[in-house]
């Protein structure tokens, strides 16, 4: 039903989460790229500006507006697990891509297969499935957000090493992609990564990572959220550590939590205490009206229950 939908649309927006990421990035510029071969009335919307610069390199992300248009009459969703997340006051059609198990099915029509690594995943599929050809930019775009979420292949299935295998021969650029996704960083960020690491605490015998970065680091450093999650990944490189707890500052008040999980631990399913969400493995939330030890301590209480029940 929703190509249908598509078909008689006669404006339609795109919608990244706020303060997105390459693959909710990727797969609305590859959406982007398909609506305007078929010369459609499409515009690319983010209610955020775009914080990591890097992801810029994707194709069609120079379209990006961030006022909603007021003609719309049908609101295609990428990556997002909430329609608050979407930053949008709209009540009509929408359709609703995701891979998240916390997605609340809040669309019209809703493509949501948290058996994908990506959401770029259920959008490739979504175009097998509807004979609809890939060209170059859209196998740019979706080859982007399959190497983001996959951490560059460190998770993967044999559907998406097909995936990324089909999409070079359709024209991704591997290096490109790998090089702005992971190997461009600022000066910014690797200050910061020296303050995280520095101030990393272990707790829970030495099996729990716990980073927290205030408002006055990220001055202090230059950096951008994005550039948190590197030393939350690295940190779990350690041999006795399973799982990584990140708490940050937020400006506009409140603190964004960010949590690695081993397979003894389901970080969606700890998170939703919180209004949160994602994957067994990685997750997320933001608490309100908390300050960052506070929010902290909500998280490892959990984690502590938990541990303590097995």
């Amino acid at each position: 039903m929703s190509v249908q939908s598509i078909d008689k649309a006669s404006h339609i927006i795109l919608v990244a989460h706020e303060h997105p990421d390459a693959d909710s990035l990727g797969s609305a510029c590859a959406f982007y790229s398909h609506l305007l071969r078929l010369s459609k009335k499409v515009t690319l919307f983010c209610s955020t500006d775009i914080g990591d610069k890097n992801l810029l390199f994707l194709p069609w992300s120079d379209k990006i507006c961030h006022t909603f248009p007021l003609d719309a009459d049908l609101v295609m969703s990428f990556d997002c697990g909430s329609f608050k997340r979407l930053g949008i006051t709209y009540t009509g059609e929408l359709i609703n891509f995701d891979h998240h198990i916390s997605n609340e099915h809040y669309g019209t029509y809703n493509y949501v297969n948290v058996n994908a690594l990506s959401t770029t995943q259920v959008i490739y599929e979504w175009f097998i499935a509807n004979d609809i050809k890939i060209n170059g930019k859209m196998a740019q775009s979706l080859y982007a957000g399959l190497l983001d979420d996959t951490s560059c292949f460190r998770d993967i299935t044999p559907a998406v090493l097909h995936m990324g295998s089909s999409l070079i021969a359709l024209g991704a650029n591997h290096e490109a992609c790998v090089k702005a996704l992971f190997g461009c960083h600022s000066l910014a960020s690797l200050r910061l990564k020296a303050i995280m690491l520095r101030e990393m605490e272990l707790v829970h015998d030495g099996s729990v990572a716990v980073f927290k970065v205030t408002q006055q680091m990220l001055g202090e450093s230059g950096a951008v959220l994005r550039d948190c999650k590197h030393p939350l990944e690295v940190s779990l490189r350690l041999k006795v550590v399973t799982t990584a707890l990140l708490a940050v500052e937020l400006k506009s008040g409140g603190v964004k939590i960010s949590l690695r999980c081993s397979e003894a631990l389901n970080a969606s399913e700890i998170l939703q205490h919180y209004g949160g969400g994602g994957h067994a493995s990685r997750a997320g939330a933001r608490l309100a009206n908390v300050t960052i030890d506070e929010a902290v301590e909500k998280v490892l209480s959990q984690i502590r229950n938990i541990a303590q029940g097995s």
